[in-house]
């Protein structure tokens, strides 16, 4: 991708920081402005990585401490990649305004300013489909929605709005949802670095209910790569589930679906030789806890295929999630002053 203009909101934060990196692998000759509030979870060593990367890119790069839902653009952009949000299902729980503020009106503020060339990329979460029960088949693009949460239900509805406004305005909008991701920098509020950081400080790790609540998880990077795909190649009014991409020796793609549990235990296995039972407290189950979510992928594979195919196909490299897994808990164990001295203002 050459001489493009991207706007990235929350492009501090935990994806959006990596999908800004790919950005700066990927453009050249771009301009590319990074419009993030610097809210708790936020560190300043990540601020630092992506200023200093981007000083080191072919791109002119500028980053702004602002909110979405006042950020005024001063510009026209190819490509705007919304994934400010707040995101953590226990604060909507607790207090649902800031939710609703960014999630929807911070959104809207974005879309309503978007010209007529404009690509607009609304990143959402497999949550918005609300539970599926063991037996239920993964979930598709055009499903009802059954959000659970002031999270979940803030996200439909930007999914939906960003929609109407293609169906009524033509606005150039593709959504993506996602489920959950993993990998480096991470704050430590959601489960895998709970998980680590609790075993890196000697103290149990907190389990909500019995931990049979399942989830499919995807590494960060696999995630971006995915979005900036649908970015180029998704047809515009269209929703795209983003899921692991985990193949076996056949090339059969691994839905990598786990219980908190098995997720855990795995965690464990990597960083000690305790006794899960010794590591582990159960704790009260969170209101209204989604049993499980999992997304059929194949409209976004079969898409990025179909665009892909002029191109010559990559050797095929076995990548595993153990692999995924076990690099990102080295990294958290190398860089555990990436939450100590970060700016986090809980």
């Amino acid at each position: 991708m050459e001489n493009k203009s991207i706007l990235v909101t929350g492009g501090l934060g935990f994806i959006g920081s990596h999908f800004v990196e790919l950005l700066y692998k990927k453009c050249n000759n771009c301009v590319i402005d990074i419009v993030d509030k610097k809210d708790y979870c936020v560190s300043q060593q990540t601020e630092d990585l992506i200023f200093e990367k981007g000083r080191e890119s072919s791109n002119d790069v500028t980053i702004l401490f602002q909110d979405i839902k006042d950020f005024e653009f001063d510009k026209k952009y190819d490509y705007v990649v919304n994934f400010a949000a707040q995101s953590h299902v226990d604060r909507s729980i607790s207090s649902g305004d800031e939710f609703v503020e960014t999630n929807i009106n911070g959104m809207y503020n974005l879309l309503k300013q978007v010209s007529s060339n404009t690509r607009f990329v609304q990143i959402g979460t497999d949550e918005v489909y609300g539970s599926l029960s063991i037996s239920d088949t993964p979930s598709r693009e055009l499903d009802t929605l059954l959000p659970s949460s002031v999270y979940s239900s803030t996200k439909a509805s930007a999914d939906i709005i960003a929609l109407s406004m293609h169906k009524t305005h033509g606005t150039d909008v593709v959504v993506t949802r996602c489920c959950n991701n993993f990998g480096p920098r991470q704050y430590p509020e959601k489960l895998i670095p709970v998980v680590i950081k609790s075993i890196l400080s000697d103290k149990k790790i907190p389990v909500y209910g019995n931990g049979a609540n399942r989830r499919q998880w995807i590494f960060v990077k696999d995630h971006c790569e995915q979005v900036y795909d649908i970015m180029q190649y998704g047809e515009a009014g269209e929703i795209y589930n983003i899921a692991p991409s985990y193949r076996d020796w056949n090339r059969f793609i691994i839905p990598n679906e786990l219980s908190n549990l098995n997720i855990i235990y795995k965690i464990i296995e990597i960083l000690t030789k305790e006794e899960p039972s010794n590591l582990i407290e159960y704790v009260k189950d969170r209101k209204g806890h989604d049993l499980r979510y999992r997304l059929n992928g194949d409209k976004t594979r079969f898409m990025i295929d179909r665009s892909k195919q002029h191109q010559p196909e990559l050797p095929h490299i076995h990548k595993t999630f153990e692999k995924d897994l076990e690099y990102t808990i080295m990294w958290y164990k190398l860089n555990q002053t990436w939450w100590d001295n970060a700016n986090f203002t809980d």
